[in-house]
């Protein structure tokens, strides 16, 4: 049911009573509200009058304004949020940044001015106080160090982003002055103090503009026998730009160590112990032997991540102190990093437990290496590990592959297990390391249940050397799919075994996807389509010896590039039934 306001009687009454006050206090009548008696006033008299009312309403509402105030204080101590514990306070607290230089972002300081009960709670929790960000106003540090009391502390600074600075309309009048405001981020007055609590300092996560490198190093180089985590990501720089080296001072092992554009002293004693190791974007990153050591003195590492990384000129080539066992590894992540860095881990490091595998070496060679050569011998658990092929069980394990112009992409993606593989080799000479990589599968036992798309711009590959691993099989390009039509029609073994004599006898899936630009040539697309369906799939073929029916064969090309074999689609379909054909805008 709505609320009804009061009747046009009532507010006149107390209006006529707030006037009559209003008269009493200041000597003189005014008008009651009750009357048109203001008609006939003179116009200072008006003045004087619209004054005090103007005075009485404002009275008015600012008791009203109090009396609501209190109304809602006393209805929101009966919420929930009022009335839980303290250990919850301090959880739901911890969720908010001590300080943000963001008006859209709430902090402890912000909640202090809530209430009487959350300022107590929050001025006694000194867990709340631990985090120390670097662009800490200079008159609030001495109050986090003081509210933090002995706790370890964790230093920040997150970068902001220059735009943040000004205004939209300004960016770009100011574009020139970016620099300098992203130069002026770091190290306020504030640094005085975490230097002089280095002794607490648990966490250190920063990340930089450049320029201001020597500031961040006196804070790394500070005495810190309580670090545990070390993050520091420079952002901004220019090509070759990074920061260092610098040297941790002594204590004890770090347990997470993330790096970016950043470079230390890889042989410092406190790099042992590591549950987690992040680096990149740097051409000054460990050599492989210090890369293997920091591993085998981490025995207990759950995630490697190696980014955009190179590794230095010098340095020995090979490990030689026996294999590196990584058995609580969760994740190991080595994007557009050298080849040498893969090659290293899948030579002497043992990750079997293993989860989420990503490999891809990002850099375009020409050449095969000798790390190719190692990566790919037969016999390479680790390569087999990385893709998924030894695992526990006799089931022929399910991998996807890709060819393109650039490389070769393995992923194995096993809905019936939850690990995840990817491996991606860049190559030009993709067609030298085809060998390599056809041999290691071929030869694996059990092979591995192969889907295989080649792209427009791969190398021609011969279907011949993937015929025990096919069990799906995706062409795109005309090249591509002639060569397909004309290799998928032949045996590969003496007549009379029976389906093996196949190529490719266990191929189940068939896409053959011309590009649009594709024309049809009579001799080289219908006349062996037709061929391949009456010899491989139909009873009256070669010796009567048909394949096994697949389940699914797909055409697509342009329908107007290919008129004729369009008009001779229900033909075709009778003698393949899962034959079907799509255009290729689809």
């Amino acid at each position: 049911m709505p609320w009804r306001p009061p009747s046009d009687d009532a507010v006149t009454k107390a209006f006529s009573i707030i006037m009559a006050s209003m008269s009493e206090e200041n000597g003189r009548a005014f008008v009651s509200g009750d009357n048109n008696a203001y008609e006939l006033l003179s116009s200072p008299e008006l003045a004087r009058n619209v004054h005090a009312v103007w005075l009485a309403k404002s009275c008015m509402v600012r008791k009203m304004d109090l009396y609501v105030a209190r109304m809602q204080h006393h209805r929101n101590l009966a919420l929930p949020v009022h009335r839980l514990p303290l250990d919850i306070l301090t959880l739901i607290f911890e969720e908010f940044p001590v300080w943000s230089p963001s008006k859209d972002t709430t902090s402890i300081i912000d909640l202090l001015k809530v209430d009487h009960g959350w300022r107590t709670a929050i001025l006694n929790l000194p867990e709340l106080w631990t985090a120390f960000p670097l662009d800490l106003p200079p008159k609030l540090a001495p109050l986090v160090l003081a509210r933090s009391k002995n706790l370890p502390l964790t230093l920040t600074h997150p970068s902001m982003p220059a735009r943040k600075y000004l205004e939209d309309g300004e960016a770009q009048e100011h574009s020139q002055d970016i620099d300098e405001i992203e130069t002026m981020e770091l190290v306020p007055s504030p640094l005085g103090a975490a230097l002089g609590g280095s002794h607490r300092w648990r966490k250190i996560d920063l990340t930089l503009s450049c320029g201001l490198y020597e500031s961040a190093e006196e804070l790394l180089e500070a005495p810190t026998p309580a670090l545990e985590v070390l993050r520091v990501l420079v952002k901004y720089p220019a090509s070759s730009s990074t920061m260092g080296p610098f040297t941790l001072a002594p204590g004890p092992p770090l347990k997470e160590l993330a790096l970016h554009r950043v470079i230390t002293s890889w042989h410092s004693p406190r790099l042992v112990g590591l549950i987690k190791l992040d680096l990149g974007d740097t051409k000054s990153g460990p050599s492989t032997n210090q890369l293997l050591r920091i591993l085998s003195n981490s025995p207990q590492l759950e995630h490697l991540t190696l980014t955009d990384l190179q590794p230095p000129a010098y340095g020995a080539s090979s490990w030689s102190s026996g294999p590196v066992l990584l058995e609580h590894l969760k994740t190991l992540h080595v994007t557009g990093s050298a080849n040498k860095y893969i090659s290293a881990l899948l030579e002497s490091a043992q990750f079997s437990r293993c989860t989420s595998v990503q490999l891809w070496d990002g850099y375009v060679i020409n050449a095969i290496s000798d790390e190719d050569a190692r990566i790919w011998s037969m016999g390479n658990e680790q390569t087999a590990a990385v893709l998924g092929l030894n695992m526990v069980g006799t089931e022929r394990r399910r991998l996807n592959i890709l060819i393109e112009w650039r490389g070769i992409r393995f992923k194995n993606q096993d809905s019936q297990i939850q690990e995840h593989f990817d491996l991606d080799i860049c190559r030009k000479n993709l067609h030298l390391l085809l060998p390599l990589i056809e041999e290691f599968l071929t030869t694996w036992d059990p092979v591995p249940d192969v889907k295989l798309k080649v792209m427009k711009d791969a190398p021609l590959l011969s279907l011949s050397a993937w015929s025990p691993l096919l069990r799906s099989l995706h062409v795109r390009g005309s090249k591509h799919c002639r060569k397909a039509l004309v290799e998928l029609a032949k045996q590969s073994s003496p007549l009379g075994l029976g389906n093996v004599s196949w190529i490719c006898p266990e191929l189940s899936e068939l896409t053959l996807q011309y590009d649009i630009d594709d024309q049809e040539d009579y001799n080289r697309d219908i006349q062996p389509l037709y061929f391949l369906l009456n010899q491989r799939w139909s009873n009256t073929g070669s010796n009567g010896l048909s394949a096994p029916q697949l389940s699914s064969f797909t055409w697509r090309g342009n329908r107007d590039a290919f008129p004729t074999l369009w008009r001779l689609k229900a033909e075709l379909k009778e003698i393949l039934p899962s034959f079907r054909m799509l255009g290729s805008e689809l």
